[in-house]
């Protein structure tokens, strides 16, 4: 990789000032959560509660099911 972060310990704290997730971040997320398979760790790296991660994944299935 070419370019890197600059001031990635900022990043935590712009995460946790945002006021909701978009529909983006959680398709993110998501998808990051499928190539983990390791919920708490997906928790960590992304400052998203794992009970949130829970819910997310949730509401994907049932929407799926839906279809």
């Amino acid at each position: 990789m070419r370019k890197s972060v600059q001031e990635p310990h900022l990043l935590a704290e712009f995460i946790q000032e945002q006021p909701t997730y978009s529909a983006d971040f959680k398709a993110l997320v998501l998808r990051l959560l499928d190539q983990e398979q390791d919920i708490d760790r997906v928790a960590q790296q992304t400052l998203v509660p794992t009970r949130t991660l829970y819910n997310w994944l949730e509401a994907w299935n049932q929407a799926k099911k839906k279809l």
